[in-house]
């Protein structure tokens, strides 16, 4: 096998390759497409199995969570005692909705309650909150109905039908030496090597059509189509969701921005 390789690794298209059939190169080039398109998507959505992929934390907010982890951790070591639950003033905000939610209700938290400004602040707070849980939820959904879906099949099924393909190559090999074989063996051994020749054909045979099997059940599977509609469908739900949380908030911030220029007027 070892020989037949080097010979059509160096030929010049002297070599005689047994070809593959028209349909199996057909099925490989679309499992190739499909396993392109599954490796691509995976790369994007894995940033949804990620904390604050949206935004940038400030380094001394995860400073304060990686001091608050060994504290907590301690704190169990020497007392024995469980740990409390994270303290949502220190921790990390988890999207970029949330950093927002925290940072105006942390600023609002230091101003007169009554002035327009801080209404605002206060409203544009919850209003991030509530847009930021539903990108969590989003971010949810995508994982479970998309990525590890989509992960699974580049792992089992496109990872056996490569797998297969990789027979095929092995089993032709050992089919074209054979035959290389039969064609120089000498007189009195054209029995064995007959046998042999036509033990590897059957071999060969069994290989293409497992690996056709394989990659046909990737071809047909629903699972591409399936994942994009529950991808697009949790992406939908959550611009819905944060669309209706604006168009709430912006006449409010509107009206409160006409009362602090009157009230700025009359002073």
């Amino acid at each position: 096998m070892a020989t037949q390789f080097v010979k059509e690794q160096t030929s010049k298209g002297n070599v005689d390759v047994t070809e593959l059939p028209p349909k199996f190169r057909e099925l490989e080039d679309k499992v190739d497409k499909i396993k392109t398109l599954h490796e691509s998507f995976l790369k994007l959505s894995v940033n949804y199995t990620k904390k604050h992929y949206d935004y940038q934390p400030v380094f001394a907010e995860q400073a304060k969570d990686l001091a608050s982890s060994v504290s907590a951790g301690w704190t169990t070591l020497i007392t024995g005692s469980s740990p409390t639950g994270p303290n949502p003033n220190t921790e990390t905000p988890p999207s970029l909705a949330h950093a927002y939610c925290k940072a105006a209700k942390t600023v609002a938290a230091e101003m007169n309650p009554q002035e327009p400004i801080t209404v605002a602040l206060n409203k544009f707070g919850d209003t991030q909150e509530v847009i930021g849980e539903a990108r969590l939820k989003m971010d949810d959904t995508i994982v479970e109905k998309f990525h590890k879906p989509y992960t699974t099949t580049l792992n089992q099924l496109i990872a056996h039908a490569s797998k297969a393909r990789r027979n095929v190559h092995m089993a032709r090999l050992n089919y074209d030496a054979a035959r290389h074989k039969m064609k120089t063996v000498k007189p009195g051994s054209e029995e064995g090597a007959r046998a042999e020749m036509e033990a590897t054909e059957d071999a060969f045979v069994a290989a293409v059509d497992d690996a056709m099997s394989k990659m046909t059940l990737v071809v047909e599977s629903p699972e591409p189509l399936r994942g994009l509609s529950d991808l697009v469908a949790a992406q939908l739900k959550y611009f819905k969701e944060a669309h209706e949380a604006l168009a709430a908030l912006s006449p409010e911030i509107d009206e409160l921005q006409v009362t602090s220029e009157a009230l700025k007027n009359s002073a």
